[in-house]
């Protein structure tokens, strides 16, 4: 059991958190499978419902999370929970392409707004000093409830019955509601008065670090969907390979965030750690393309070399993101430039599919290369961009001369 830096406050959020994990471990093991096999829909149709989606996805997270400025983080949080539980629902009844793009919407809109949402409450109720630590034990129980849903998705997916995945379904949707009534239990949020200054879609320097962290989101679809690929077409090692180095990946993230994360305590090392995270990453993608050509042992070898380096990765990335978007946004704005930095990673994630397979497998050891490149090459105006961030808030807190007044003839 890991201790965790959690504040009392907030609790019933880290019960809700674990509780959802746990259904969306079970949804994620075993979507695919029940829309293609049991809902009956063309793989072509879900491509397409889910790449609508993707867009939905970039187009809710900056309007929710100012939503939660005007109305309150709590109170927006709760209904955004409430409609994923909807739209989890209404996945029973997706047998077409135009249901499965609307619940699918709704989801990832709503997935997307509640990760800037969330932040934003704890932003909230916690102290400066305490939010990085916060945010990591949130995140460490996050991976916790996906492992152990995603061992019920196994069973689910053994089964391969209607009634399973009905049963898997309406348990996640369940755990969505759970979620609103653990988030109603956290105190209000008090509305502040709107900051003065230029808003978050108008703020180059946050732009820029939320594109730069965008870009390191596509570590995620490296594991989810490239390497598995890779693993299975183009290397000689155990196919199961892929899912050991993902468990390996959730055990040591449940086992490090904490401490990964105070590496970036201030935005100044958050940029550092966000260069050292691409190098990782990158030192990643050389080690999977490699594996492409030895023999069955060597290549399992490399791969796991991989691995490390890309839970290494991972995990500077996380804390990297956290340390640059929480210190630089103001008062008063804190959902909607937490909504700024969820649409860079909503961004990554609709166009990680296609660039994943295209591009990284469809190029072989070279995608890999191009990949790594693309880490390095995004991450290294992280510092500068930093630094022109700081002086601009440090000009805009400075206090204005007050002008001397006029004499009189």
């Amino acid at each position: 059991m890991f201790a965790l830096p959690l504040p009392t406050v907030l609790r019933p959020l880290a019960f809700g958190t674990l509780v959802s994990a746990l259904g969306n471990g079970a949804w994620y093991a075993s979507w695919a499978l029940f829309l293609i096999r049991i809902a009956g829909l063309p793989a072509a149709q879900v491509g397409l419902a889910l790449t609508i989606a993707g867009v939905a996805g970039i187009a809710g997270a900056v309007p929710l999370g100012r939503l939660a400025d005007r109305l309150g983080a709590r109170e927006v949080m709760v209904a955004i929970s409430v409609v994923r539980a909807l739209s989890m629902a209404g996945f029973v009844l997706a047998d077409d392409l135009v249901a499965l793009t609307v619940v699918a919407s709704l989801m990832a809109a709503t997935q997307q707004g509640s990760s800037a949402v969330r932040t934003a409450l704890v932003a909230a109720l916690t102290a400066a000093e305490e939010r990085l630590d916060a945010l990591s034990s949130l995140r460490v129980l996050g991976h916790a409830g996906d492992a152990i849903g995603a061992a019920a998705g196994a069973l689910v997916i053994q089964l391969d019955t209607p009634a399973a995945y009905a049963a898997l379904i309406g348990f996640n949707a369940v755990t969505y509601l759970a979620y609103a009534l653990s988030a109603a239990r956290l105190p209000h949020v008090d509305v502040h008065v709107r900051a003065p200054g230029a808003a978050a879609v108008r703020d180059p320097h946050y732009l820029a670090l939320a594109a730069i962290c965008g870009v390191l989101t596509l570590c995620w679809a490296m594991m989810s969907t490239a390497l598995p690929i890779w693993v299975a077409d183009h290397t000689e090692a155990p196919r199961a390979l892929s899912g050991v180095l993902v468990v390996i990946s959730s055990v040591a993230i449940a086992a490090l965030q904490v401490r990964a994360t105070r590496t970036a305590s201030t935005p100044q090392r958050a940029a550092r750690v966000a260069v050292l995270s691409a190098t990782a990453l990158a030192a990643s993608c050389v080690l999977f393309a490699l594996a492409s050509g030895p023999a069955a042992a060597t290549a399992a070898v490399v791969l796991l070399a991989g691995g490390v380096a890309h839970v290494a990765g991972e995990l500077l990335f996380v804390a990297a993101s956290w340390g640059l978007s929480v210190p630089l946004m103001p008062d008063g704005r804190a959902g909607e430039y937490q909504g700024v930095f969820a649409t860079g990673e909503a961004a990554a994630l609709a166009v990680a599919p296609l660039l994943m397979t295209v591009v990284v497998v469809g190029w072989g050891q070279a995608g890999w290369l191009a990949l790594g490149a693309l880490f390095v090459v995004a991450t290294l105006p992280a510092p500068a961009i930093t630094r022109g961030a700081l002086r601009a808030r440090s000009r805009a807190a400075a206090p204005r001369p007050v002008p001397a007044p006029a004499r009189s003839g």
